[in-house]
């Protein structure tokens, strides 16, 4: 039997891809190359951590329904958490930070534009 390996990246519908795509680029530092997606005859976007394309998005109609289900949120780690604390701050975005108990992992929670609900740990 096959094993997973890890994940390889998650994929977002949007109303608002030009929006969806500044918020991961300005707020997790996610790099946007439009030369790096395939033409899949429908608009959308790559978003990079370094060599990986790991958040997928693919415009919709700005007002589709989402795709009802039973996800409830997309986990990425940072390397500068305290970075990203100041930078959700400063754009005044709600969010709950939090540690996780005997181990020294730090959490921070919020909503990306599309209401996705996204996690950032940083190691003890």
């Amino acid at each position: 039997m096959a094993s997973i390996t890890g994940l390889d990246h998650v994929n977002l519908r949007t109303g608002r891809l030009a929006e969806t795509v500044a918020f991961f680029e300005e707020v997790l530092g996610l790099e946007n190359r439009p030369e790096d997606r395939p033409d899949f005859g429908f608009s959308g976007a790559w978003l990079f951590a370094g060599d990986r394309a790991v958040v997928h998005l693919i415009e919709t109609e700005a007002d589709a329904e989402p795709p009802a289900g039973a996800l409830d949120h997309v986990a990425f780690r940072i390397d500068d958490f305290d970075g990203l604390l100041a930078e959700l701050e400063r754009r005044e975005l709600p969010h709950r930070a939090s540690g996780q108990p005997g181990n020294g992992v730090r959490q921070v929670f919020f909503r990306e534009p599309n209401g996705v609900l996204i996690e950032i740990s940083s190691a003890a």
